[in-house]
């Protein structure tokens, strides 16, 4: 099929058109986000995001196709990549010399305001006890720039609609974006605990506590508080 006739196959609502779409045009897309330097952890997610957007377009739009897709997708993606870069930039300058660090962002991003609030707040590192610090450091280190830069974005409660604009993206992919985030950094804070033991795990079992946990986090958490808040090995406190 070529590439009039898939956009006329997409126009008329044919779901095997776009799932030759995604098929045919995502490899080269990824290769593409590689030479473009993004960060190996947002490629799938940016070039996702690409591929539904134009195909939308494609869609919804009375104009002629292109003339190369593969080049109208690669032109798509490179300046959505520029325009995010761009959109970063303004907001890491407007943070300023903001008081959250990437890690205490992760780990505020990882809990509900609620719990962050009742910790006093997302304080400097320096003033984050020792098992917070140790937390934050663990929930840093595996994420991309991207992913880093939303977790002080979401420590800062910036409306998802904001970091939409940034990212140059819709505000229900920015709201979805955010929200796998905060999963994903919930269930590395319970991996993170289950390998800690007594008082450092009790306090740590006590603030995600605190938290409005996705389902599979919650369910995770209430197993661990029913197994009781010390490590393998130790007795409970009378």
């Amino acid at each position: 099929m070529g590439d009039a006739a898939l956009v006329a196959a997409l126009r008329c609502e044919d779901e095997g058109a776009l799932r030759e779409f995604f098929l045919r045009f995502r490899p080269a897309l990824l290769l593409a986000a590689g030479r473009f330097r993004v960060d190996p952890g947002d490629r799938d997610t940016l070039v996702d995001d690409c591929l539904a957007d134009v195909a939308v377009h494609l869609i919804t739009s009375a104009a002629p196709p292109p003339r190369s897709l593969p080049a109208y997708l690669a032109r798509s993606l490179r300046n959505r990549v520029s325009n995010g870069r761009r959109a970063r930039d303004r907001a890491e300058r407007r943070l300023g010399e903001a008081p959250t660090s990437g890690s205490d962002g992760a780990v505020a991003a990882c809990c509900s305001e609620h719990a962050v609030r009742s910790s006093g707040g997302p304080p400097p590192a320096p003033l984050l006890s020792p098992a917070l610090q140790r937390l934050a450091a663990a929930l840093e280190a595996p994420l991309g720039e991207e992913d880093r830069l939303l977790a002080v974005w979401m420590s800062h409660q910036v409306p998802a609609s904001e970091i939409a604009g940034w990212l140059s993206v819709s505000s229900k992919t920015a709201a979805k974006r955010l929200e796998r985030l905060r999963e994903r950094l919930q269930r590395a804070a319970l991996s993170h605990i289950e390998a800690t033991q007594g008082d450092e795990r009790r306090e740590l079992l006590a603030f995600l506590d605190r938290a409005a946990l996705a389902p599979g986090p919650a369910a995770r958490l209430s197993a661990l508080q029913e197994t009781g808040a010390t490590g393998a090995g130790e007795r409970p406190t009378p």
